[in-house]
């Protein structure tokens, strides 16, 4: 699911989780490749930096990859990042881990841990001049 926000001064894209990425996996699915290539093309043609940000839900993750669940948001985040890098220019982002810090829906439901699995890219209006 994609939800795309126009504010004042950015530009919000939020991607569910569910579906982008494998339960434990950092891997983009092969899926919705298609769908960051729009995004990405879309973003070329604005200027500003964009911010990629990881989100999970509230549920523990250890594992030798992923010791937290920021790790595992951060990257998510980063694999966006390199997905987007083929057309948008590296050093106009950055990715970010924000596990589980930044809940959309109550974690103590299964559709609510759902919602809270996501990546958001924000394009952050330029500086006019």
């Amino acid at each position: 699911v994609v939800q795309v926000s126009d504010l004042a001064d950015r530009s919000v894209v939020t991607l569910r989780g569910d579906g982008v990425f494998a339960p434990g996996s950092a891997d983009v699915s092969p899926q919705v490749r298609a769908t960051f290539e729009r995004i990405g093309d879309a973003l070329v043609k604005v200027p500003g930096p964009v911010i990629v940000a990881g989100h999970t839900d509230s549920q523990p993750i250890r594992s030798l990859r992923f010791p937290s669940n920021w790790h595992l948001s951060k990257d998510r985040a980063a694999s966006v990042k390199a997905l987007l890098a083929a057309q948008v220019k590296p050093e106009r982002m950055t990715a970010e881990g924000r596990a589980d810090t930044e809940p959309v829906a109550d974690n103590a439901t299964a559709e609510g841990r759902s919602r809270n699995r996501r990546v958001v890219i924000t394009l952050l209006a330029a500086a006019p001049g």
